[in-house]
């Protein structure tokens, strides 16, 4: 069952499913891959013992897929929330996408044309999700976002989470924090 902190908020962090990546598309269209379907659906019952009342999801649609055959189970209604996006690292397909993104976590501040510093996005997430489990006080969420996002959030509550952090994380990937207060707690990766 899901560990219920008291008074606090319990968020489970969740990075969608395998997507498919297609350059003819927007990035917020990538819908997830034959793999990642099944992976939303076993998702859906290992979400289901984790006590949760609530689900704020990035728009993406692979974010949205990841989250929504639990919360039909569950008869959760699905909240999007615009500040989880994907962070932005370009306003144009870029072959290097691994050796700019590394750049960017080893200069916060360095966006190229079009993109969001690692600082902007750490920013917005952390405080979109700060703004939910505050309101969301007592009780138990999931946040369906992305990779570089989560990892961010991550990076604010522990330095040490990095970029070699950031490459180990999976498709999906599950971690879980509390707020209580102004505090976060821990992080676990489950």
């Amino acid at each position: 069952m899901g560990e219920r902190l008291r008074g606090g908020t319990t968020v489970y962090l969740l990075r969608h499913a395998q997507s498919t990546v297609d350059p003819a598309l927007p990035e917020s269209d990538w819908p997830l891959s034959e793999a990642g379907v099944l992976q939303a659906d076993e998702l859906r019952a290992r979400l289901a013992l984790l006590g949760i009342e609530q689900v704020v999801s990035s728009p993406f649609v692979r974010a949205v897929e990841t989250v929504r055959p639990f919360c039909q189970a569950a008869g959760i209604e699905l909240q999007i929330d615009s500040e989880l996006r994907e962070r932005r690292l370009s306003g144009r397909w870029i072959r290097d996408f691994e050796g700019i993104l590394r750049k960017t976590w080893e200069d916060f501040d360095l966006a190229v044309p079009g993109g969001e510093s690692s600082r902007g996005c750490q920013d917005r997430v952390v405080g979109c999700i700060s703004r939910l489990a505050t309101a969301a006080r007592g009780q138990t969420m999931v946040v369906s976002s992305h990779g570089n996002a989560i990892a961010l959030f991550l990076n604010a509550l522990d330095p040490a989470f990095g970029w070699s952090e950031w490459r180990a994380m999976r498709n999906p990937d599950l971690f879980r924090t509390s707020l209580n207060g102004s505090r976060w707690g821990p992080v676990v990766r489950l």
